[in-house]
């Protein structure tokens, strides 16, 4: 009954997602309507889910166990794909990338937030800040010294610091901080403006489905590749993710339940969908398996979540 529950809130999602598939098949957006919308979210609807959220949230000493321990297992992760690939005889220099980091931003907080409510999405952007630490500061200089050689660090620092969700992550940190949001509560005018940011952080959700369900398509080619990708990615982190949720989350900090899901929720989640655009000068079949890794990824995602929905049903 718990995942039939757990299906039923999921479904919303996967309907979306057929919206825009149909979308895509009878050509009623182009795709450059879609890269606007994307833009739209991740410059505007996302950072306003975070600034609330942040903004809203209790804070305890014990998230930044969940920050540090997040990022060590991605970098950790990275260095075992090394390792491994030559057993997996995959001849690709982009294999131990697609193993860690996690599509937080266009996946994550999206189905997340459609089973646990807005009202938790803190708690899943408590366990996104390490992945995103990582992708940032490790995963995209490595991408980029494949493709073009090293950058400086200090150009990565900025870019991190320019970036709308983490302005928007230090943003809400500082409201909650000088308690900007019950302030503002307390004024009928003032408190329209927490209304609006309300209004457009619920557009997050129904647009990423969307877009998800416009552009998730396999490409032509072998899907043996991407298929044990996959396969070494989630046994790599399912384990880490039970241990972590259960004796960590759970034991040692004493956390609800619903982080344990949000844990669970980000480790099952696809490669990030910034890795394409960090390898301009791959061959067509190097970027055809990393496109069909993050398609069969996303897919993997949307079955696996009605699982972790019925292992930690919304209270």
């Amino acid at each position: 009954m718990l995942y039939i529950d757990a299906l039923s809130k999921v479904l919303p999602v996967l309907l979306l997602l057929l919206l825009g598939a149909v979308l895509n098949r009878t050509q009623f957006l182009l795709p450059g309507t879609i890269q606007e919308i994307k833009k739209l979210v991740i410059n505007i609807s996302l950072p306003a889910v975070l600034f609330l959220a942040f903004a809203r949230a209790a804070f305890q000493p014990g998230y930044l166990i969940i920050v540090a321990l997040v990022f060590t297992a991605c970098l950790l992760v990275l260095f075992f794909g090394r390792l491994i690939q030559p057993l997996t005889r995959i001849q690709s220099p982009y294999f131990p990338a697609l193993l860690t980091g996690f599509e937080a931003g266009m996946i994550g907080y999206a189905i997340f937030s459609a089973v646990y409510g807005t009202e938790h999405v803190f708690k899943f952007a408590i366990v996104d800040l390490g992945q995103v630490t990582f992708v940032f500061f490790v995963l995209v200089p490595v991408l980029e010294r494949i493709s073009a050689g090293p950058r400086p660090f200090s150009t990565t620092l900025i870019n991190f610091f320019r970036t709308p969700v983490i302005l928007a992550i230090l943003g809400g940190i500082i409201a909650n901080q000088v308690g900007l949001v019950a302030r503002l509560g307390t004024q009928p005018v003032a408190n329209s403006l927490l209304v609006t940011l309300e209004v457009i952080a619920g557009l997050t959700m129904p647009l990423v489905a969307v877009v998800i369900g416009y552009e998730m398509r396999l490409q032509r080619g072998s899907l043996s590749k991407p298929a044990l990708t996959i396969a070494v990615r989630l046994a790599c982190w399912l384990p880490l993710g039970v241990l972590f949720s259960t004796l960590v989350i759970g034991r040692l900090l004493g956390l609800d339940p619903v982080f344990q899901a949000a844990l669970l929720t980000l480790f099952i989640l696809p490669p990030p969908f910034v890795i394409p655009l960090f390898i301009p000068d791959a061959s067509e079949d190097q970027r055809t398996y990393v496109v069909n890794s993050l398609s069969l990824g996303t897919l993997v995602t949307l079955i696996a979540f009605a699982i972790v929905g019925g292992l930690y049903p919304a209270g």
